[in-house]
């Protein structure tokens, strides 16, 4: 199963993206807004991936995967 991690590190947002052969690239964000602009990209095939989100990020992640702007 295709997973995206996505939590803090060193004070930066990270998406990690892991393929089914378990090989993982980050992406590393700065500010929320860069966050969003991650996550859209996922936008098409979100529901290819199972989630794992840290505690910290998980109700601003799930807030903003239900709003219209991720919708669209």
């Amino acid at each position: 199963m295709k997973k995206l991690k996505i939590y803090k590190e060193n004070g930066e947002f990270v998406i990690e993206r892991v393929n089914q052969f378990n090989h993982a690239t980050k992406r590393l964000f700065i500010s929320e807004e860069g966050l969003k602009e991650g996550l859209q990209s996922y936008q098409m095939v979100i529901d290819e991936y199972e989630l794992e989100v840290s505690e910290d990020l998980w109700a601003f992640v799930i807030n903003f995967l239900n709003s219209k702007e991720f919708q669209g």
